[in-house]
């Protein structure tokens, strides 16, 4: 009988380097917008929530341009944080405006969040809408998922006492797993 190589957890282990201090709040070039704050949870398939997950966000602008430059290394519209203790996020940022795609259609507002995290072999991709759901019909991924109960998850809900905060959670797995799009 052959020996079994036992599995390995694949990280995180990011080099500090790749943190910035600053790196929940979003720069963009002077475009105006409604600032607001997109909060939440990143939970794993049995609901604990994940330590120690990396958040990345690539965002347009206020007026739906995707934006280009940035201040040092660090490119406009881009952030980078990491899940607190209790799983916990905090971004800073404006409410993106709806862009056109490479093929003419119209996507929603929305941020790209890409999230690494323990037990992950490789980065998962979705994307969070910052309108509701009768405001993203015409988004060709909401299209897609139109007829799913899944297309929930990938909403971020207003705060009823203060709307310029904005309440998103990620599921890794489990019933209410949030949509991670095939790269």
């Amino acid at each position: 009988m052959a020996n079994v190589t036992p599995s390995q957890t694949v990280g995180p282990f990011f080099d500090r380097q790749l943190l910035w201090p600053d790196g929940g709040t979003i720069l963009l070039p002077a475009s105006g917008g409604e600032r607001i704050t997109l909060t939440g949870r990143a939970f794993d398939g049995n609901g604990a929530p994940v330590v120690d997950a990396l958040f990345e966000t690539w965002q347009a602008d206020a007026s739906g341009t995707l934006p280009a430059g940035g201040e040092g290394a660090r490119p406009y519209g881009y952030g980078r944080v990491v899940t607190g203790a209790d799983g916990s996020y905090t971004i800073h940022t404006v409410i993106p405006g709806s862009f056109k795609g490479p093929g003419g259609e119209t996507y929603a507002p929305q941020i790209s969040v890409t999230i690494f995290a323990r037990g992950l072999l490789k980065a998962v991709q979705t994307r969070v809408f910052l309108a509701s759901l009768d405001a993203i019909n015409d988004d060709p991924l909401a299209r897609v998922l139109a007829n799913s109960d899944r297309l929930s998850t990938l909403v971020a809900t207003r705060d009823p006492n203060d709307p310029k905060i904005y309440r998103w959670d990620v599921r890794l797995q489990g019933s209410a797993e949030t949509v991670f799009l095939d790269t």
